[in-house]
């Protein structure tokens, strides 16, 4: 049966960043690489979003935006539904992204030379946002067996005994290893928090992409006895609309919201994008049925990629995603250096997928592969992976 997301959409020449930024970041590649890197999708988005935003433009006037209680009350709802979770709308603040608003984080609720506590191999922006902001980062990175990842508890918790770590960062669901933190495991990291007053920044951008068997637990469900939580949340990932530059935090304290408030104002972030605020209001009001029938293909997709590399690949290990559309792939038995692989990758295969290292020291030999496209792409993409590495063969275990 045909679906709607098998439609190949040509994104050339529409300054698209995965698509037509490839060169300004991997530097001389040809001309056909196919892009499977940058963390959105290549499907059109909800038609729900796609019809409020061309009303709006039909209206013709794009003046400043208000405060959006719609949107807010809109997104209390989806929180409702969706993941069970009574979100008061008085307690959203809108941003331009997740990663604008864990900078004005950062800046209201620390100092420079205070320390921020990160879990690589983790998101790139999560090194930078706490370094550009002058102060000390602190890895405490996951631990992985056989492919499987967890948060090593133990470390966390003597990191977070020094009086200067003020702040962590969680990825929930985890890019790029797609770990969807159990009740247990979320619990673990608020005592942890209440035990060392370590505020926990909650980036749960990739809360609506959990695949079958799995659920998302938002942070703040599980810290009920604590307020030091910051939820950031987007439908940016879920509803591919990231060129729309609208996301928001959810605070319930009035202590912090307070403080962030102020960053909040202090970078003008007060202002709203427009279409963002409609496309948003949208999606969460009316998409929930383009998200379903989305996470089915993407199931799907992710299955014949599991598969592929099982049978026509199985030196590469691969890390099954319990969320995310995003596959973490093991190339180390190549006995290759994470540069020397991106360059096989690119040069033989004209493939571009995200090189490990950019997630840390930890995603080194590793590559991150976006598998939320039309089949076709998937298909092409797979053979010119395997492509680049026709002639390594190494011994599987």
């Amino acid at each position: 049966m045909v679906s709607s997301f098998d439609k190949v959409i040509n994104r050339r020449n529409t300054d698209s960043l995965k698509w037509d930024g490839m060169k300004e970041r991997f530097g001389s590649i040809p001309d056909d690489t196919l892009p499977m890197w940058v963390a959105d999708m290549d499907f059109l988005s909800p038609e729900p979003v796609i019809k409020a935003l061309r009303e709006r433009v039909e209206h013709g006037v794009f003046g400043y935006a208000s405060d959006p209680l719609s949107l807010f009350e809109a997104v209390a709802e989806w929180m409702k539904r969706v993941h069970g979770w009574n979100v008061d709308p008085g307690s959203i603040f809108t941003a331009p992204g997740v990663m604008p608003a864990i900078g004005m984080a950062i800046r209201a609720l620390t100092r420079p030379g205070e320390k921020v506590i990160i879990m690589p191999p983790v998101y790139p922006p999560f090194f930078r946002i706490v370094e550009d902001n002058e102060r000390v980062l602190v890895q405490v990175p996951l631990i992985e067996e056989k492919g499987y990842y967890s948060m090593d508890f133990e470390e966390l918790e003597r990191a977070c005994g020094d009086k200067a770590v003020k702040m962590v960062l969680l990825c929930s669901p985890h890019n790029p290893v797609g770990r969807v933190w159990t009740e247990r495991e979320l619990d673990k990291l608020v005592k942890i928090s209440q035990k060392t007053d370590t505020i926990i920044i909650s980036d749960e951008i990739h809360a609506d992409l959990v695949h079958s068997g799995n659920r998302h637990i938002p942070y703040a469900t599980r810290a009920k006895e604590t307020s030091l939580w910051i939820t950031c949340v987007s439908p940016s990932k879920t509803f591919n609309i990231p060129g729309l530059n609208t996301s928001y935090t959810i605070i319930a304290d009035d202590a912090l919201r307070i403080a962030y408030s102020k960053s909040h104002r202090a970078t003008a972030a007060t202002h709203h994008n427009v279409f963002g605020l409609v496309a948003a209001k949208a999606a969460y009001t009316n998409g929930d049925t383009w998200r379903r029938e989305m996470l089915a293909y993407v199931e799907q997709n992710l299955e014949q990629a599991i598969t592929f590399f099982q049978i026509s690949m199985p030196w590469v290990g691969l890390t099954r995603p319990e969320g995310t559309y995003l596959l973490w792939l093991d190339f180390r038995k190549s006995g290759l250096d994470s540069e020397k692989i991106t360059e096989r990758l690119l040069q033989k295969g004209r493939v571009a997928l995200d090189p490990g290292h950019w997630f840390g020291k930890e995603g080194e030999g590793f590559q991150r592969l976006n598998v939320a496209c039309p089949a076709e792409l998937l298909e092409d993409g797979l053979r010119r992976i395997r492509s680049a590495f026709a002639d390594i063969r190494p011994e599987v275990e």
